[in-house]
């Protein structure tokens, strides 16, 4: 038994010396740099293996990738095929395929996929297919890692009022505690509202759901996040907020206003709102 001890623990200090040198050994220049007579080279972070490729955007951003393709016989084809979670998605293209046609021994080609919300934390692949017109074929892949962009993920939540600080007061808080589980929800269609919890209608929070908001949308330049309401009894006047965004991530919802105080013997008041996303019910 002492003997048997000794010689696993041995094994086990000498396997990631055997496994390391194996790795090394497997991972030469030829794993990154596509070599030979018929190759296709792809704009994008290569991976270890011939013709791999990777990628990572945002849910609002457009995938764009430079194609290269090089043989010594002529082109015929260039088949593009997306799969999703190693499955075909027959949305994309033709069944989901996109047939491109190409010719010479030497062709590019621009490559632009618009993600989707679906794509989010999916295994998203293109493998890129060409064919010759002899019917000689090579193959590369791009996997593409797709995260929620801040403005897309904005929508799935409930973002909750965690604090207002009157900025030219030093930054003090007077959010009040019946606020404090009020939660705005933004749809993607441009309309909102708002759950004002368990603590509504007294105190403070007396007036809850007199001015409702109706809509909301970012300015083209993505400067302002814009809120519309109205009041009950007049719903035909909409009311405008326009706060300035100071953060928008998928973490946090930052939005700055400036009020007109001057009725009460202040100034333009600065306020900064705060929000934190949870998930919506």
């Amino acid at each position: 038994m002492k003997k048997f001890k000794i010689f696993r623990i041995g094994l086990m200090l000498c396997l990631p010396l055997v496994l390391s040198c194996e790795a090394d050994d497997a991972q030469g220049p030829e794993d990154y740099f596509d070599q030979g007579d018929f190759i296709i080279e792809l704009d994008a972070q290569k991976s270890p293996g011939k013709g791999q490729y990777r990628t990572v955007l945002q849910s609002d951003e457009t995938l764009t990738v430079s194609v290269h393709v090089k043989t010594d016989q002529d082109l015929e084809s260039l088949k593009i095929k997306k799969t999703v979670n190693l499955e075909v998605d027959e949305s994309f293209g033709n069944g989901g395929t996109l047939e491109v046609q190409a010719s010479g021994t030497s062709f590019d080609y621009q490559f632009a996929y618009e993600p989707t919300v679906a794509d989010v934390d999916e295994l998203v692949g293109f493998t890129f297919t060409a064919v010759t017109d002899a019917g000689k074929i090579q193959t590369s892949d791009l996997t593409t890692v797709v995260t929620l962009s801040p403005l897309d993920n904005l929508v799935t939540k409930k973002w909750v009022w965690t604090s207002i600080k009157h900025v030219n007061e030093d930054n003090e808080e007077v959010i009040n505690d019946c606020e404090k589980d009020n939660a705005f929800l933004f749809n993607a269609d441009g309309t909102m509202s708002i759950d004002y919890g368990a603590i509504t209608g007294t105190g403070n929070c007396g007036f809850d759901g007199l001015t409702p908001y109706a809509n909301w949308y970012i300015t083209e330049d993505g400067e302002f996040f814009v809120m519309e309401k109205y009041n009950v009894f007049t719903p035909d006047i909409i009311q405008e907020e326009r706060y300035e965004i100071v953060t928008l991530s998928v973490d946090q919802l930052q939005l700055s206003l400036e009020i007109d105080l001057t009725v009460l013997g202040l100034g333009i008041e600065t306020f900064l709102y705060t929000f934190k996303p949870e998930p919506k019910d």
